[in-house]
């Protein structure tokens, strides 16, 4: 069974929404200095690195992160990968042979690359799905969709009223964003989303596995 970590190293210095500081990683008892075990502080927004997005991170009042549906983090997954101009349209969408069974799509784009310097700066130049194809995953009935970035909604003109995130929120559908898919085919894979239990979060850091078939 071959199975691949597509979550993000947390670490000091990784790239973070602007405004969001990183993980910081505070030692609290050390073995060196005479304790018993070593232990740590870690603080870091609850959208650092590899996370997910529950409703109410865009709707005031919605489901949070703690009663996110299991069966949309674990299940039969699709990756697809696009490398067009602009941003995923409901148009590409429609020509990209998604089967009508699919319900998690992860989309695999040019923004992978980017991981491969693991302190790189933020950059908001990044593919996005558009309000079309946050539509059209919501016509067709997913229960999760993934990008290999920090956010699903483009940046720019795009994103005023935040279209991308509210269509695919307001239908519970769940968001995996900063994914890292530089080495993943696009292909049919088993997910496994692991995201943190915060007791009325508003997004949580997530370990995610694809494992192949």
């Amino acid at each position: 069974m071959n199975v691949h970590d597509v979550s993000l190293v947390m670490r000091p210095g990784m790239p973070t929404w602007p405004g969001e500081d990183g993980p910081k990683i505070t030692p609290l008892r050390r073995i060196a200095s005479g304790d018993t075990a070593n232990v740590s502080v870690v603080t870091f927004s609850d959208h650092t690195g590899t996370h997910v997005d529950p409703p109410v991170h865009f709707i005031e009042g919605a489901g949070t992160v703690d009663h996110l549906p299991v069966d949309a983090l674990v299940g039969p997954c699709r990756v697809v990968g696009f490398d067009g101009p602009g941003h995923i349209s409901a148009a590409w969408l429609e020509r990209a042979g998604v089967p009508a069974s699919t319900e998690r799509l992860l989309f695999k784009t040019r923004n992978s690359e980017r991981w491969r310097e693991p302190v790189r700066p933020f950059d908001r130049d990044f593919v996005a799905l558009d309000r079309t194809a946050a539509r059209w995953c919501v016509d067709r009935r997913m229960k999760l969709v993934g990008i290999d970035y920090l956010s699903i909604e483009p940046q720019g003109p795009e994103k005023e009223g935040y279209p991308t995130h509210k269509t695919l929120l307001g239908a519970k559908i769940v968001i995996i964003e900063g994914l890292d898919l530089k080495d993943v085919l696009p292909g049919e894979y088993d997910l496994a989303c692991g995201a943190i239990k915060f007791e009325g979060g508003d997004g949580a850091p997530a370990r995610v596995f694809l494992i192949e078939r």
